[in-house]
């Protein structure tokens, strides 16, 4: 049983490591800059977020082969020659897995007017 429990701190040690340091690295490479910071995709460039760990592996491997020939595609060949193969697992767990940041409070509520409520 304790096997067990060390087994499971761990795994979740190193998933959480992951996901954080996926994160990181996805801002750090830029990704974020065509993406968008949640990666929701924009413009003519698509959502990143809860896509298959296996289909984003298997494009940025076919990136960074230079495979794929298209206007983009130039642009991500270099993004993609440029992570080593530990940054790109990291960036793909971290997209296949997202979750938006929780948000506790939408509004803040502290406001007080003055007076009569202006006029």
């Amino acid at each position: 049983m304790m096997r067990f429990l060390l087994f499971f701190f761990i795994t979740a040690y190193a998933v959480a490591s992951s996901y954080d340091e996926g994160e990181i690295l996805y801002f750090q490479k830029g990704c974020h800059s065509c993406h968008g910071p949640t990666g929701q995709g924009m413009h003519n460039f698509p959502k990143l977020a809860n896509v298959k760990a296996q289909d984003l592996r298997r494009k940025l491997t076919a990136y960074r082969q230079d495979h794929i020939k298209t206007p983009q595609a130039s642009i991500m060949t270099a993004y993609a020659k440029a992570m080593s193969d530990v940054e790109m697992e990291h960036i793909i767990f971290y997209l296949a897995n997202y979750m938006p940041p929780h948000l506790d409070k939408r509004y803040d509520d502290s406001f007080k007017t003055w007076g009569d409520g202006g006029s």
